[in-house]
């Protein structure tokens, strides 16, 4: 049976990452099974001995606690990290464009630059909320001190002693599971984990305050049914917590069998995507920490042929379940493609959070402030879309002109207006030196023109010379200045400076396009 509990943050949340205690430490994610565990196991001295062997046989299973999006009012929903077997063109994002690997196929993309594959990048961070085909990202808000020790003696601060930690913010809520085999010690575990507590470190201090209380939400659920192709049938086995299996001689291992994930048939390597985790679990009993625990990170996709079934009800796998470890889904809808699907485009749409969203436009739209986190946020919205803007245009100026620019000629003249962007201050400068800079010049007559004195010559690059003569067929000087005039604009929408920013990028990669030719 599994009760379902919701975990909101009172206060900051320090969860180290790392076991380390020099270097930038940087805090997890989503709150461990064993953090809720540690806080049943707290009671201890309270329980009986049935009780005891009960809770800490592995009978108890303390799901991983993931972040929900508080900002909609209707039923929760457990956000799941982000699969990584799902990949997105390069330049793009995920919300743009988004492939299944073990759908998508090479040799059949030809939507590239000169009808090559595009190149594809793995989606490694951020977690979703799964439902009805649609992903919509939960942001998850980290923050930043910088401490030091204290010296007792000379009451100040310890010479040489700085550290930083990084935490989850305060106002967070994590939702999580914990299930049992035996429904009549729920209300023992219930009374354990229900209340105000306190997870992770420098719980004496400033951090750690949590409120656990029970609730009720979604989540992606597994399916039988696996899926075709050429004719072969396969399942997916999604890693929703960390995973950790042993091999036949007892070592770690990150390469387990088929069998090891509750199915009967044979790994699928190539169309797998594991990433791979190591940390030393930490005993608050003993303090000090256990043998480093080397596994399986969550996001990880198994695809596994077989003509079997998924195992439906099967939840857990691998050793370690009782605190998180484990936990796996089959066949969730999200890892599948529909059969209208361009080579293995993912059946759900990736959304930012609308709430999100929400929130900083009004803060964009609003009167100027002299708060100075009003300011920043303003500020890195602007930076926001710029960059969305400038990437946009880059890859469709791209897509639409790059048959125009052929040969190591362009490549270099492309490098030239790179270089004569950077040195620009404003957008006055840069159509001056590309377009239109003139200079005054005294002209003797000679046989084919017999005017004598002073002229006006356009000397800007494009506009004179070996350039001039290219730049001018097929319209080409024309083409680059439409670019430059629409970055403009849009920098009186956004309220900040793209254009030269955009010209470099630009010519970046068009210098790239015509390398390959």
């Amino acid at each position: 049976m599994k009760t379902q509990f919701q975990c909101e943050l009172l206060t900051d949340v320090v969860l180290n990452m790392r076991t380390a205690t020099t270097g930038n430490q940087k805090t997890l994610d989503f709150i461990p099974g064993s953090c809720f565990l540690g806080i049943v196991a707290s009671s201890f001295k309270q329980f009986t001995d049935t009780e005891k062997d009960f809770l800490f046989s592995g009978k108890v299973k303390f799901g991983d606690a993931h972040i929900t999006n508080t900002s909609s009012e209707k039923m929760s929903y457990r956000s799941l990290h982000v699969p990584a077997s799902l990949m997105y063109p390069k330049l793009l994002s995920i919300f743009d464009c988004c492939y299944i690997h073990h759908f998508y196929k090479r040799e059949n993309d030809k939507e590239g630059e000169g009808g090559l594959p595009k190149q594809l990048k793995q989606s490694r961070s951020g977690y979703y909320i799964f439902h009805e085909g649609v992903a919509v990202e939960v942001p998850i808000h980290k923050g930043y001190a910088l401490k030091s020790a204290y010296d007792r003696d000379k009451l100040r601060a310890a010479d040489e002693q700085m550290y930083g930690y990084e935490s989850l913010d305060k106002g967070s809520v994590f939702l999580f599971e914990v299930e049992t085999d035996n429904n009549s010690e729920l209300d023992l575990i219930e009374k354990s984990l229900i209340g105000l507590k306190r997870i992770g470190r420098s719980r004496t201090a400033q951090y750690g305050l949590v409120k656990i209380s029970k609730t009720n939400f979604f989540q992606p659920e597994s399916h039988a049914d696996g899926f075709m192709i050429n004719n072969h049938h396969y399942i997916t086995v999604y890693a929703d917590g960390r995973l950790i299996f042993f091999d036949e001689n007892g070592g770690l291992t990150s390469c387990p069998k088929a069998e090891d994930l509750g199915v009967k048939g044979k790994i699928c390597w190539e169309k797998s995507q594991i990433r791979t985790f190591q940390y030393a679990p930490y005993n608050f009993k003993r303090q000090t920490r256990d043998a480093d625990l080397f596994g399986i990170e969550k996001g990880s996709v198994f695809v596994i042929e077989t003509q079997d079934k998924a195992p439906i009800g099967q939840e857990y796998v691998g050793s370690y379940n009782n605190v998180g470890f484990g936990k796996v889904i089959y066949n969730p809808d999200f890892l599948d493609t529909s059969l209208q699907a361009v080579n293995g485009e993912a059946l759900y749409k990736f959304k930012r959070d609308t709430g999100v969203e929400e929130r900083i436009n009004q803060i964009t739209k609003a009167a100027p402030s002299n708060s100075p986190l009003l300011n920043y946020l303003v500020m890195k919205r602007a930076e926001s879309e710029a960059k969305a803007f400038i990437y946009q245009k880059a890859n469709e100026f791209v897509s639409l002109n790059k048959t125009f620019f052929q040969g190591a000629d362009f490549a270099s003249q492309w490098g030239n207006i790179r270089s004569i962007a950077m040195r620009c201050r404003d957008n006055n400068q840069l159509y001056e030196e590309l377009f239109d800079k003139h200079i005054t010049s005294y002209h003797y007559a000679t046989p084919t023109d017999p005017y004598e004195g002073e002229r006006e010559i356009n000397i800007a690059y494009l506009s004179h010379g070996i350039a001039e003569e290219k730049w001018k067929k097929r319209n080409r000087r024309g083409i680059l200045r439409t670019f430059i005039d629409e970055c403009v604009k849009q920098e009186e929408v956004i309220n900040h400076a793209i254009t030269i920013e955009a010209v470099i990028n630009l010519a970046s990669e068009m210098a790239k396009k015509c390398k390959k030719r």
